[in-house]
């Protein structure tokens, strides 16, 4: 993106040096109660069942593995448990003494609970014994092994559908087609990938030529009918669970004409950044390597990751996303008249395949990402940027019931997690392992798209009233894979652009969208109401639609879609639209922070985007009052905003720059979230308290006006995708960090003692935040907003309130490094960014000042205030048809 002359830079936001205070929280209570569990008044008769299903399957199993050769048989089989109706399993008892927890599935309206268990062949009399300790009573006269056994219904050998993870009903099993499995290395002491290569080679079934190692996982993927990969369930590969494959795909794109005499005004005008600037890495379709506008940035470091594929781009996609990661707004750059600057660079890696004929063993998603991740980080001797932003604007078209689908993770979103986080990259013969503890240096900034909405039609968008409304078929097209991994920073589109060409054959026509609205091609997590995340992070500039006048039909015409560059050298110009446009400038933007404040980690520049974005007035509509306060309730807010536009659209002069009344600081910190204490059990080690510079005089002469506060909380968790539950030791995240702010009454100690309390009433993470006075006071709130890896709020209130608030702490929560009591985990530091903005109606009083003074940074000139900012938005041009 185009540096501003310095001259005119006003001033930066305030990196905070001070060092918080680290409290610990007082010692956690003991657990509850545990699920409610099925009064059986027939205890013999319940653990005689379940004793006769579990010897049932024990036969069936060994008379199958009699089949199996000696090589590949294995030492235990697997069986399912289904649970009663309405009554939880107790995941946490069945994934120990000798037994492992493989997978579940959650009850639905059709079918109950279930849990997927290996069962040793030495270790049936065992939980056999323990089945029938149900019929016996405690000192106390309960039952025994009553939460173990008593939710229990049924016990039967597992069976291919059993093992299914996918919404989607399971397909056909006498037709061939590849199937992805994942494996529990715990089950067998030998591994699973070599007796299935050996198995293949044997039965002549394809597959990929590399098994991904994530978290505890394992994942292959083999070509073979339903019926054949059955066989694996007797021998020491069974898989822990099948899913459907996510394979990269080809991307097409759509150009007209163009100017070639503004490209070469342009490039006689670009200074391009030194070989060592940030960059942005597309992994995409390739690039134009000798595009003039292109070549300068590249520094050569064009990489593809497809064997027998060069770098080069003959789909164009790839191309496209470069122009606008390298400018931001194209069309700006190719208006203006003077020097364009440039405060970044390029590198490409080729991940989607441009050949239409079938791979013999086609590549995942996941697999592909993670290589390219790797080729990128080990170069090809050109200059290594001094920071890197990786940009994907590719998304796998999903349909209903298929992955990602209700926002639970994938193999590719818990690759880009895991990459996200830091964890290192092995890629060795048939392995790609990303399995080590995440490293905080080692970070890496990802951003995605969050997938388009496809082949459109006016017929989806009507509202009941028979109103053209496109936000009705967006609320209904849910974000597409991999966009719901959660460290990753996903983009979502809106638009400004609503031009009519001035041609009799669009005469009548109008915008579809209006200016500041989403954009018709974005999707939303809107019908995601229960899922763990809320993506888009943030929107920007997508393109909009034009509709015919009897609204009978909708045009994505060029006038309003976004300039950027041809794959052939011959055109150099195209336009694109979409996500995937959206996706490639937030990438612009990412790159331009780095370049401006080169100390700030991943996680920070993840936040600083998102900090940095506002709400159009058409995004907040009915949103406040008058009043300036909410209009709507928090779960609306949510629902009806945040789930549609993230926190909005961010601008490149909002990122830069502080403003007198519109005033960011910037920490970053680490802190450890759990420690391990007598008796082996682990508990919550650290808070920090924030004590923040305040300007008090300034806020108390403002007394009743209202003034905004804005927070946000951005981490990296290390990601565990098996779908044993996604609860306690089961859930995804390893982590989980929360903030609050003290009380305008509260005192510090009242302050301490509370984050203490809610510290350990959320320490398994299942618990919402208690109520609290200052609670009404957030936009969004604690309960809404503490989904993902990325936590942002607005309090809006008087200034006068504000003015006793300045304390505000960061402490962990429950996730699976906690519950599983990870040795190699327990005691690790995690970093965190903090983001905290002051902002004033009252464009008079200058705050930047007093809070820079109080931090020792000088302040050379009074800096300007912030009114309402329009860089950013792309200026209309109509190039040529």
């Amino acid at each position: 993106m185009p540096e501003p002359d310095a001259s005119a830079r006003p001033n930066p936001h305030l990196i905070v040096p001070w060092s918080a205070t680290t409290l610990t929280p007082r010692s956690e209570p003991a657990g509850g109660g545990g699920p409610d569990l099925v009064q059986r008044q027939d205890r013999h008769g319940h653990a005689a069942a379940l004793a006769d299903g579990l010897e049932t399957a024990q036969r069936e199993s060994a008379q199958l593995i009699q089949g199996t050769p000696d090589t590949f048989q294995p030492d235990g089989f697997a069986v399912r448990i289904e649970a009663a109706r309405n009554h939880p399993l107790m995941l946490e008892r069945l994934d120990g003494a000798g037994l492992t927890l493989m997978s579940s599935h959650p009850q639905t309206e059709i079918s109950q609970q279930d849990a997927l268990v290996w069962i040793p062949f030495d270790k049936v009399s065992s939980f056999t014994q323990r089945i029938t300790d149900f019929t016996r009573d405690t000192a106390s006269g309960n039952p025994k092994q009553a939460s173990l056994v008593a939710n229990m219904e049924h016990i039967q050998r597992a069976l291919l559908e059993h093992l299914w993870q996918e919404r989607q009903d399971l397909p056909p099993l006498d037709v061939e087609r590849w199937w992805e499995l994942w494996f529990d290395p715990r089950i067998s002491p030998t591994d699973p990938v070599t007796t299935l290569r050996s198995l293949a080679a044997e039965r002549h079934w394809r597959v990929s030529d590399r098994a991904i190692h994530v978290g505890e996982r394992l994942v292959a993927h083999v070509a073979t009918t339903g019926n054949e990969l059955a066989l694996l369930l007797a021998t020491n590969a069974c898989p822990a669970e099948i899913r459907s494959p996510t394979f990269a795909e080809g991307l097409y794109a759509v150009d007209r004409e163009f100017r070639v005499d503004l490209v070469k005004d342009l490039v006689a005008r670009i200074e391009p950044a030194a070989p060592e600037a940030p960059a942005v890495c597309i992994l995409d379709t390739g690039i134009a390597q000798e595009h003039a506008l292109l070549k300068t940035a590249l520094y050569e470091r064009a990489y593809s990751v497809l064997p027998g594929s060069t770098p080069a781009d003959r789909i164009g996609h790839g191309t496209q996303m470069a122009g606008l990661a390298l400018f931001g707004d194209f069309a700006a750059a190719l208006e203006s008249k003077g020097p364009v600057v440039l405060g970044h660079g390029l590198e490409s890696v080729k991940i989607l395949n441009d050949s239409h004929a079938p791979a013999a063993s086609p590549r995942t998603c996941a697999e592909t990402t993670a290589n390219a991740v790797a080729t990128v980080e080990i170069g090809n001797g050109s200059p290594a940027p001094s920071g890197r932003v990786f940009s994907m604007a590719v998304t796998r078209e999903s349909g209903e019931g298929e992955n990602g689908i209700d926002g639970t993770a994938t193999l590719w979103s818990a690759t880009l997690d895991a990459l996200a986080a830091g964890t290192d990259v092995t890629v060795r013969n048939d392995r790609i392992e990303l399995i080590g503890a995440p490293d905080p240096e080692a970070a890496r900034l990802i951003i995605v798209s969050a997938g388009n909405i496809r082949g459109a039609v006016p017929q989806q968008m009507r509202t009941e009233e028979g109103a053209l409304d496109h936000l009705v078929l967006c609320d209904l097209s849910r974000i597409e894979e991999p966009a719901q991994a959660h460290n990753v920073l996903t983009v979502g589109a809106c638009t400004h652009l609503d031009a009519v060409p001035t041609s009799s054959l669009f005469e009548g026509y109008r915008p579809l969208a209006m200016p500041g609205a989403l954009s018709p091609f974005s999707r939303t997590s809107v019908a995601l109401t229960n899922a763990a995340i809320t993506k888009p992070d943030i929107v920007l500039e997508g393109g909009n639609m034009l509709v015919a006048p009897d609204d009978s039909f909708i045009d994505a015409h060029d006038l309003v879609s976004v300039a950027t560059t041809h794959h052939d050298p011959a055109r150099q110009l195209t336009w694109t639209n979409a996500t995937s446009a959206a996706t490639a400038q937030a990438a612009a933007l990412a790159a331009m922070a780095m370049s401006t404040y080169p100390g700030l980690q991943p996680q920070t520049v993840r936040a600083l985007l998102v900090h940095e974005a506002q709400w159009t007035p058409a995004m907040e509509q009915d949103l406040f009052k008058k009043t300036g306060a909410p209009n709507l309730t928090k779960g609306e807010v949510m629902r009806q905003v945040v789930r549609r536009y993230g926190w909005g659209m961010p601008t490149a002069e909002r990122i830069r720059n502080s403003a007198s009344n519109a005033v960011t600081m910037i920490i970053q910190d680490t802190l450890v979230p759990y420690k391990q204490v007598k008796g082996g059990q682990v508990r919550l080690a650290e808070l920090k308290l924030h004590e923040l510079p305040w300007p008090l005089e300034q806020l108390r002469d403002l007394a009743e006006t209202t003034v905004d506060l804005r927070v946000t909380l951005a981490y990296m968790i290390e990601p565990n995708p098996g779908r044993r539950g996604m609860l306690g030791r089961y859930s995804y995240a390893s982590h989980g960090l929360r903030f609050a702010i003290k009380g305008s009454t509260e005192s510090g100690d009242a302050f301490r003692r509370r984050l203490a309390e809610q510290a350990s009433h959320e320490s398994d993470g299942l618990g919402n935040p208690k109520a609290f006075e200052s609670h009404s006071r957030w936009v969004v709130g604690p309960r809404f907003r503490n989904l993902g890896s990325l936590h942002a709020d607005i309090w809006r209130g008087s200034a006068a309130e504000l003015a006793d608030c300045g304390m505000l702490a960061v402490y962990p929560v429950g996730g699976w490094w906690k519950a599983n009591k990870r040795k190699d985990r327990i005691g690790l530091p995690v970093s965190y960014a903090l983001l905290i903005s002051l902002r004033t109606p009252e464009i008079t009083t200058d705050l930047y000042t007093p809070i820079a003074a109080q931090l020792g940074i000088p302040v050379e000139v009074t800096p300007a205030a912030q009114t309402d900012i329009v860089d950013g938005i792309p200026i209309q041009m109509q190039l040529g048809w």
